[in-house]
């Protein structure tokens, strides 16, 4: 049988097989839907409708529709504006993660070989019209 709670098994092992980055990558998308829910029960709570909430925020409605249901990621603007419209606002804060950030990488060596000749260009001066 197949359920909800066995395919959120499923993407954790994954996520922890393809490691930290990929760990990471669902530790990002769990606070996305977490907030797009919150943003949507506060909606709800003060009796708006996705339509009052679009006037009021400057966020079409067809987007606010797409961020509650999960379909899109809204950018931190749209929040703060969803949210400043109904009376609230966010404050982002680092929080310690079980997820280690990956290292920056470092750029590849040159390759040694045979020099490469630039070639000439010839700069073209427009004539007055």
């Amino acid at each position: 049988m197949r359920t909800l709670k066995n395919l959120t098994a499923f993407v954790e092992k994954e996520a922890e097989a393809d490691g930290p980055a990929a760990q990471a990558e669902l530790q990002a998308q769990r606070d996305c839907f977490r907030i797009a829910r919150e943003l949507a029960l506060l909606r709800k709570a003060q009796g708006l409708t996705q339509a009052q909430l679009s006037a009021r925020a400057g966020v079409p409605q067809s987007e606010i529709s797409k961020i509650e249901s999960g379909k899109a990621n809204a950018t931190g603007l749209t929040l703060f504006r969803m949210a400043h419209a109904m009376g609230h606002a966010f404050r982002l804060e680092p929080v310690a993660s079980a997820v280690t950030p990956r290292s920056p990488r470092r750029p590849a060596p040159a390759k040694q070989g045979r020099p490469v000749r630039k070639r000439a260009t010839r700069s073209r001066e427009l004539e007055p019209a």
